[in-house]
């Protein structure tokens, strides 16, 4: 079978705290190389770089699916290569629950998609990101009364790049949430929805000169200001070069939109953030890894060290 391919995603994308993602062109791919029927349910990793700290991602979703499924699969030994930075606010904990989900379904057919949608949001605690991996594109996630997830994708504008920094530093997402406030301001959450709704239209007929207003937020990105280096400094920026700038997730990475074709002065104007805090950071140049149906991963964006 082909290698298991998982793009990283860009989850809130500034207002749409835990709803919305998109996933973008760095990935986390997996290649399995051993088929053992007479070892049911043994799984060998072997990692291309350093080995995950604490528990495997992969591991446990090939095992929460077992659980789930009831069907064994043959033992397999698998070769692991991320290009996704750990604990840096690009979903590399949603990316390796969705490979190992992907693993079990490839050896068992046993799941539907979207069962593997229900899964990796029980393991990963909320749908942004699993939904931006499993199904590509800008993902809009909503979690339904009755508990199903419903997820929707649509494709980002190929002209939209994402100049991302992240810093030489790493924020574990349970400590993000954990400064997150417990309730809001009627005036805060309606800032929000008015500039989440604002957002969808502005990617839907590329109003480009909207996002600037769109991207703004006032429910997740100001009390995780504290935790994460530069993130006042980045949200501050304004240059005719920006169309605005956002947290990654629960960060620490950072990023910036470019109006189309000034991608190199995004990252310039990044990079003046860390350079001024005396943090190394890494900033990278993705597209949008669009949805399956419409196209085929690519190639990673340009990447450089400051």
């Amino acid at each position: 079978m082909n290698d298991i391919v998982v793009p990283a995603s860009i989850g809130n994308v500034g207002p749409g705290f835990d709803a919305l993602s998109v996933a973008v062109q760095l990935y986390l791919r997996v290649r399995i190389v051993d088929v053992d029927p007479a070892a049911p349910d043994r799984l060998v990793t072997e990692f291309a770089g350093p080995a995950p700290r604490g528990e495997n991602g992969i591991e446990r979703a090939v095992r929460h699916a077992r659980q789930r499924a009831g069907v064994p699969s043959p033992g397999l030994r698998v070769q692991v290569a991320s290009d996704i930075p750990i604990c840096a606010g690009l979903g590399s904990s949603a990316a390796a629950t969705v490979a190992g989900l992907r693993l079990y379904q490839a050896m068992t057919s046993a799941l539907t998609d979207d069962h593997l949608l229900s899964i990796a949001c029980d393991l990963e605690g909320h749908p942004d990101n699993a939904a931006a991996c499993l199904l590509g594109g800008l993902t809009v996630s909503c979690r339904a009364d009755d508990g199903r997830i419903v997820a929707r994708s649509s494709r980002w504008p190929p002209r939209l790049r994402f100049v991302v920094a992240t810093p030489d530093t790493t924020l574990a997402t349970k400590d993000a949430r954990a400064v997150l406030p417990s309730a809001l301001p009627l005036a805060d959450a309606v800032f929000n929805l008015q500039r989440a709704l604002l957002l969808l239209h502005a990617i839907e007929h590329e109003r480009h000169d909207d996002l600037r207003d769109a991207l703004h937020d006032r429910w997740h990105q100001p009390p995780r200001a504290a935790l994460v280096p530069g993130l006042r400094e980045a949200l501050a920026i304004e240059h005719p070069a920006l169309l605005g700038v956002v947290l990654s997730g629960s960060g620490p990475s950072i990023v910036a939109l470019p109006v189309p074709g000034r991608d190199e002065e995004a990252a310039a104007l990044l990079g003046d953030v860390y350079r001024r805090i005396r943090l190394p950071v890494t900033i990278r140049t993705l597209a949008a890894h669009q949805p399956v149906a419409a196209a085929a991963a690519a190639a990673i964006g340009r990447e450089h060290t400051a």
